[in-house]
């Protein structure tokens, strides 16, 4: 991130989306949403999905096969077996960045519940926690006219 915001003094807008209930925070730098702010137990502070590539993060990433995208597009947690690569180091409860495996375009952000050595195991590997077409996404989408 320290290629996005240098030292100084930077304003950033908010806009405040419904998310499960409560209220998550998008805050935009220079008009781009770049962080997400989750109403979880964490207050997770996560990239918005697109600032991932604009500001190219360097964040771990689970590439994942194309019969998986759409079930995680929707929302779903990423399950082991649709895991075919992981992309850098990580460990459990660390953000990653999941892609697809044809063009590495970046379809959700979540929380390893695993560590790499165990994380095409069966069952729940990355808690989904933002995705492309969610609410936070829509909000955004609409708020770009």
């Amino acid at each position: 991130m320290s290629n996005v915001f240098r030292r100084r003094k930077i304003s950033l807008q908010v806009l405040e989306v419904p998310w499960k209930g409560k209220v998550a925070r998008v805050y935009y730098y220079e008009g781009e949403p770049v962080l997400v702010e989750l109403p979880t137990e964490d207050n997770d502070l996560i990239p918005f999905l697109t600032a991932v590539e604009k500001f190219g993060l360097d964040l771990p990433r689970v590439v994942v096969d194309l019969g998986a995208v759409k079930p995680i597009a929707s929302g779903a947690h990423v399950m082991g077996p649709g895991i075919k690569e992981v992309v850098g180091d990580f460990d459990e409860g660390d953000l990653v960045v999941v892609v697809d495996e044809r063009l590495g375009a970046t379809i959700a952000i979540g929380r390893a519940l695993r560590p790499p050595d165990q994380i095409k195991e069966r069952g729940r590997s990355v808690r989904n926690l933002h995705h492309a077409g969610d609410a936070i996404w829509r909000a955004v989408a609409a708020e770009s006219g």
